[in-house]
């Protein structure tokens, strides 16, 4: 795993990799007041999906507001609800169901604002399977990530039923076999697999009603002793994001390709060009969806849907898992019209 850190990162988008057992510290400045430093864990080695955050970094953004941030990729196993919670790192990056479950099992984790507004996780087939629809995987094999919420949700929602492998993460099953099916990110490997010649087509989980936000967010304990730090990481990480998928992203993309040389500009150009079509971090505008805003009233309803199919372990409000405070004045939900 390899840790960038914004302390490293100033002028033209220099930077540095440094090991996990390092912390950042900030350089001295004089008579100007000290950095806090921060550390956020991503879900996934460094790619386009992360793109705001180091974009935050690489512009300054964060250091403007008075952050050192320190981003730790992840991977398979980085788990970064668990690094939250126990204050290993101060922030994390995950979906709005991920967290629900968490707080179900009494972990005190708190969403503070939405990455992406539609999750771009999807169902990936060969075109030469038949498979058209949702309703088109009854009875079939599914790779998927074990005990994901999204599946139960997904099976009751289509009426269907699956049989589930657990996710290896790799690709080589999925080319080797014209009937095998398997969850995907719609911005990552429909790229790979049609670049073997692949006739590849997907179903985006949001198009089925499944509608978790991809999220950062942090512990309740780091929120009661340091919320201007919260307040001052969400607006700076909502700038980068804006820039990032609607202004110039050369620095975030050379910082990406330097941490995960297999980001290559084509791949990159790809994944960006996915989340702009699909509308995945901006959202629906005819929704009043937009960068950064977590809708109170989806988001409850998501906790509904959640405990409806039994994966909670005690009760959860939306209290428990989001304060919309923290998030700035013009990204908040408007309360529906009466």
């Amino acid at each position: 795993m390899t840790r960038l850190t914004s302390a490293l990162v100033a002028g033209l988008a220099l930077f540095t990799l440094a090991g996990c057992g390092e912390k950042a510290s900030a350089p001295a400045t004089g008579g100007a007041r000290p950095l806090t430093k921060i550390t956020l864990q991503t879900d996934w080695y460094a790619q386009p999906e992360h793109g705001g955050f180091y974009q935050a970094v690489a512009k300054g953004y964060y250091r403007e507001v008075g952050l050192d941030v320190t981003i730790n990729q992840g991977g398979p196993n980085a788990i970064p609800r668990q690094k939250v919670a126990t204050g290993a790192v101060e922030f994390g990056v995950g979906r709005t169901d991920e967290l629900v479950v968490a707080a179900g099992q009494g972990v005190p984790l708190v969403a503070l604002g939405a990455l992406m507004q539609h999750d771009p996780q999807a169902i990936m087939f060969h075109k030469e399977s038949g498979i058209r629809s949702f309703k088109d995987l009854q009875g079939r094999a599914l790779m998927a990530e074990p005990g994901a919420a999204w599946l139960k949700i997904m099976e009751k929602k289509m009426g269907i039923t699956v049989s589930f492998l657990p996710l290896d993460f790799g690709l080589s099953r999925f080319l080797a076999d014209k009937k095998f099916v398997q969850q995907c990110f719609i911005t990552n490997e429909p790229f790979y697999v049609r670049q073997q010649g692949a006739d590849v087509g997907t179903l985006l989980l949001s198009d089925a009603g499944i509608a978790p936000y991809r999220i950062w967010y942090t512990s309740r304990a780091f929120i009661t002793k340091n919320p201007d730090a919260v307040r001052a990481f969400t607006a700076a990480s909502i700038r980068g994001w804006r820039e990032y998928i609607d202004g110039d992203r050369k620095a975030a993309d050379a910082l990406i390709s330097a941490l995960n040389p297999k980001m290559t500009p084509e791949f990159i150009a790809y994944g960006v060009g996915a989340m702009r079509e699909f509308k995945l971090v901006h959202g629906d505008p005819a929704k009043g969806e937009q960068i950064g805003q977590i809708d109170p009233v989806r988001f409850a309803n998501e906790i509904a849907e959640l405990t409806s199919i039994g994966v909670l372990g005690k009760p959860v409000k939306l209290a428990d898992v989001f304060d919309e405070k923290f998030l700035p004045e013009e990204v908040r939900a408007k309360p529906a019209a009466k």
